[in-house]
């Protein structure tokens, strides 16, 4: 509806020319009415000196019938406004604004608060395409009433801006009232679709908490069978439990039978081993004993010492005898161990030989210790570990146990003979 600056002058034409003539007469007040035309004296007007019809269009245009309520009971026009019908209350408040009366001054006071912002941006205008251009920006914008009201009672307003003004608010009121009536046409049909979609919604609930109550049904049968089936797999469970522990007890006594199987076997085992040792160490010194009464020269890496010990030993062990016992000797060298079998040998006896852990295993030493009938070990050749394994095993097992001085076999065979007294009483 809005139109440029440039279309005014043609607009405001167009309502000179054809309805000037109508809407003059429609707003000029009848002569001689104290309606006269105050735009001369250059201030606003108040409603009462509004022109005819214009006056009339203002009540219904910017004012509420809620407002005309409050206003009527305010300046007592009727003791109970909300009694009078819409168009009563138009009627009554709209009679009483033609003159100068405490409802018009009410009602002019309330307007002017009411749009008061339009008033102001009204203030400034001057010629008839300014008043065009305002109200068309205002009618554009929706503030048609407020605008309606500042041009209506600007003091500079001219006639034929003000008839084309009001032609306008009145095709309005028109439009309003048709389309108020297609609303309502719209509103019955609204309300009977409404109707159907609430008859509908309410089959399609009954029909939704139908199938509810099924749906329930259905998983309380659920859960009922579910409750049954695990109980059963609970039952069928035990047995399996059962079975699984009964199948791990069989497999435990097999192996436990295979284990005590291996350690028999072990235990076998290790009775060979040792008679094979001791085989060995017979034949060792059978061997040496036969090289010695065959004239053989000792070994290039004895020492003048151990030679003169060894010749030493074999005057002093000429009278003693050990009855087919077994000797332990732990440590020592090599070429003493070779001569004190051969001494050992020739007085009835058994030598057994442990090098400390350096060549034999130190588990079998346990093994020897339990086989001898004695135990001998230097302390000067031979490792620490070694000689309080010997103690321990000695000290548990109840065997005799003579530390030595030297490695060499003068020391050997005399600790041997201190020891021949209490070993020949104890047989």
């Amino acid at each position: 509806m809005r139109k440029d600056a440039a279309s005014a002058p043609a607009a405001l034409a167009l309502a000179s020319s054809a309805m000037t003539p109508i809407l003059s007469e429609l707003i000029r007040p009848p002569a001689g009415s104290p309606a006269a035309d105050h735009r001369g004296e250059g201030r606003r007007l108040a409603i009462w000196e509004v022109r005819g019809a214009s006056l009339r269009s203002i009540i219904g245009t910017c004012l509420s019938l809620a407002e005309l309520r409050r206003i009527a009971k305010k300046c007592a026009v009727v003791d109970d406004p909300w009694r009078l019908s819409d168009y009563d209350i138009h009627g009554t408040l709209t009679a009483r604004m033609s003159t100068d009366s405490a409802e018009a001054r009410a009602v002019t006071k309330h307007l002017d608060a009411k749009f008061e912002g339009a008033i102001r941006k009204a203030r400034p205008l001057q010629s008839a395409e300014d008043f065009i251009a305002y109200w068309e920006a205002a009618v554009d914008a929706g503030l048609a009433p407020g605008a309606y009201w500042a041009m209506v009672t600007h003091p500079k307003l001219r006639l034929e801006v003000e008839a084309r003004v009001y032609g306008e608010i009145h095709m309005m009121s028109h439009m309003s009232g048709a389309s108020n009536r297609g609303d309502a046409r719209a509103i019955a049909e609204a309300r009977r679709e409404k109707g159907e979609l609430a008859r509908r919604l309410s089959a399609r609930i009954a029909e939704r908490d139908a199938r509810l109550r099924e749906a329930d049904a259905e998983l309380a049968r659920l859960r009922a069978r579910l409750a049954a089936l695990e109980t059963l797999e609970d039952e069928c469970a035990r047995p399996r439990r059962l079975a699984d522990e009964n199948l791990l007890a069989s497999e435990l006594r097999a192996q436990a039978s295979e284990l005590e199987l291996l350690r028999q076997e072990n235990a076998l085992l290790k009775r060979e081993s040792t008679g094979f040792e001791l085989q060995c160490e017979h034949l060792r010194a059978r061997l040496q004993t036969a090289e010695t009464r065959s004239g053989a020269e000792p070994p290039p890496d004895w020492t003048a010492d151990e030679s003169a010990d060894g010749s030493a030993a074999e005057d002093e062990a000429k009278t003693a005898t050990l009855c087919g016992r077994c000797l332990l000797y732990v440590g020592g060298r090599p070429q003493t161990v070779c001569k004190l079998r051969q001494l050992i040998a020739g007085r009835n006896g058994q030598l057994l030989h442990h090098d400390g852990g350096l060549e034999n295993s130190s588990a079998r030493l346990g093994e020897l210790v339990r086989q001898a009938d004695a135990v001998f070990f230097p302390v000067d050749c031979v490792s620490h570990g070694a000689a309080e394994t010997v103690k321990k095993i000695c000290q548990s097992e109840g065997k005799p146990m003579r530390p030595l001085r030297s490695a060499s076999a003068t020391t050997f065979l005399r600790a041997l003979e201190a020891d021949m007294a209490p070993m020949t009483e104890a047989s």
